[in-house]
């Protein structure tokens, strides 16, 4: 979605996100100090990975 001309009005960023999705679009985990994660807005749709040695 980079052309501001495909909304007719300013597009929420769930707006943005779903159509991004609906386009096939998937996030890149960024690898940190605490192992690969989502980043950024993105991450409200994927859980947090959770490690199953803390069980």
């Amino acid at each position: 979605m980079t052309a501001v001309a495909v909304w007719n009005h300013r597009p929420t960023a769930q707006e943005l996100l779903d159509a991004r999705l609906a386009a096939g679009w998937r996030p890149t985990p960024t690898a940190t100090r605490s192992g690969d994660v989502i980043l950024g807005y993105a991450a409200c749709v994927w859980p947090p990975k959770v490690d199953s040695a803390q069980d």
